[in-house]
């Protein structure tokens, strides 16, 4: 190679760093992502820019998409006028009870950042395995009079999944409308074969958002993350647990799997419905928006207060990575967390370092048998200023622990399917519920101790005896953590 082409090439190279730099700035991401992407993109000049075009676009930025999101949302709001005009009300009922005014702002919070209603007339059923909750999702799919309505995640082919689609093939034949979605990435186990069946039968099935895949590379860093199920507008579904057998076995890879999955009647439903609405709409532009779609809730009567919330890329606001953070600075006493993942964003983690400081006991409980070790290790790097703040730490070594929760104070909870890491907050479509009652979470607080006797604990002093090798590991895993 000549000098002279040398030089163009350094010249070229330079050119390339000084506009990837001032177009990542403009760009105005946190600013761990942003020195991720400079360090791929400087690093890796040809193979960071491919990554980049695929998977590290800010979806935020597309006023198109949002503006496109909250005119479904508006159409649903038609069936949600009710619950809208009893805000008001329902925030004075719930302000009179005990310890509730060190929660208004979380009710506030949820209200303005995505539109988060609060409803009052519901029951919760909370599921700690597989097993259990797939029974019961059996029994209401069977009893299915009008529509299903299902989103999630991960949808395998296997002996749980073929048992559904026996059901729900079934269901169609007697009239039912059945509707899935799934994650493209999410269920890339998924055969042909058993959505062309499904599809044959009647059954309207497609890839959440894509159902063109090739067409939308550069959004397949984006994953609908979502676990919903909608019977009938009578019951839902919400959790950690996708569809398949693994949730109940623990699969090939663990030998058991702790999850937490909840069955909701009453008035949440229709805000479950609403977010599946929407999310169809954006897929296959079909509207259900039709009452029967909507029926009212006439039968529960039991106070239970439930919010709702959403969030996705797209969503003007981090509407679930704020809960998290006002749940952690709400606290009096104490916060438990569980969580398969641990990569908080820079909010989190001083919000968690500040509440142990000031005295609240702290639990964080992840999984100790991962299923991917890049977010596993990063975790680690996190732990030792957490430690030396008092906060106790747990390796759930019984398998796989893939429950997302948080309990404060024994009095309120949320429950759902965001993580406690970046991508569930950034790049994620998520779904999570704030239980605004203290039998339930000290339900939750009751099951976080019996996972306590499957854990072994992280102390400061096992932490210090980690090597300088996995030590440096952690860290590099850590610089790829806000983009993982």
């Amino acid at each position: 190679m000549t000098a002279g082409i040398w030089s163009v090439i350094v010249v070229l190279y330079h050119v390339y760093l000084i506009l990837t730099i001032i177009y990542l700035l403009l760009d105005n991401r946190e600013t761990a992502a942003t020195f991720a992407w400079i360090f791929i993109l400087i690093a890796f000049p040809v193979a960071g820019l491919i990554i980049y075009l695929l998977i590290g676009r800010n979806r935020r930025k597309s006023q198109k998409h949002r503006r496109y999101q909250q005119h479904v949302n508006e159409q649903s709001n038609v069936h949600l006028k009710e619950y809208i005009e009893e805000q008001n009300q329902n925030l004075k009922k719930l302000s009179a009870r005990a310890g509730f005014p060190a929660r208004k702002k979380l009710f506030e919070l949820l209200y303005k950042n995505s539109n988060s209603l609060l409803t009052t007339e519901n029951t919760i059923q909370l599921f700690y395995c597989g097993e259990d909750q797939f029974d019961a999702l059996i029994h209401d799919l069977k009893n299915a009079k009008k529509f299903i309505h299902m989103e999630y995640f991960i949808w395998r082919s296997d002996d749980l999944t073929e048992e559904i689609k026996k059901i729900l093939i079934q269901k169609r034949k007697e009239g039912v409308e059945v509707r899935i979605l799934y994650d493209i990435i999410g269920s890339l186990q998924l055969k042909k074969k058993y959505i062309r069946e499904l599809r044959r039968n009647g059954i309207s099935i497609y890839p959440y958002d894509n159902p063109h895949p090739f067409i939308s590379l550069h959004s397949l860093n984006y994953r609908n993350h979502r676990k919903i199920a909608v019977i009938d507008g009578r019951v839902a579904y919400a959790g950690g647990m996708n569809m398949g057998q693994e949730y109940i076995s623990g699969g090939k890879r663990f030998e058991s799997w702790r999850d937490t999955h909840a069955r909701i009647e009453g008035d949440a439903i229709s805000i479950f419905q609403s977010i599946f609405v929407t999310t169809w709409h954006n897929t296959t532009r079909e509207k259900l928006v039709g009452d029967e779609y909507f029926p009212k809730n006439n039968t529960i009567n039991n106070y239970l207060p439930v919010q709702v919330t959403a969030s996705g890329p797209d969503s003007q606001w981090s509407s679930i990575e704020q809960l998290y953070f006002n749940l952690i600075n709400s606290a009096q006493r104490c916060i438990s967390i569980q969580s398969p993942y641990f990569i908080p964003t820079d909010s989190i983690y001083r919000s968690l370092l500040s509440a142990a400081l000031s005295g609240i006991e702290l639990r964080i409980m992840m999984t100790g048998r991962p299923d991917r070790l890049l977010p596993f290790w990063s975790a680690f790097s996190f732990f030792e200023p957490l430690l030396e703040a008092g906060v106790k730490i747990y390796h759930y070594q019984k398998g796989f622990m893939h429950a997302k929760t948080i309990i404060v104070d024994r009095e309120i909870a949320s429950v759902g399917t965001a993580n406690m890491d970046i991508r569930s907050f950034h790049l994620n479509y998520e779904v999570n519920m704030l239980l605004y009652d203290a039998a339930i979470a000290e339900n939750l607080e009751g099951q976080f101790y019996k996972d306590l006797e499957y854990c072994t604990e992280i102390t400061l002093e096992k932490y210090r005896r980690i090597g300088l090798l996995k030590q440096f590991r952690n860290s590099i895993a850590r610089l790829f953590a806000p983009i993982m």
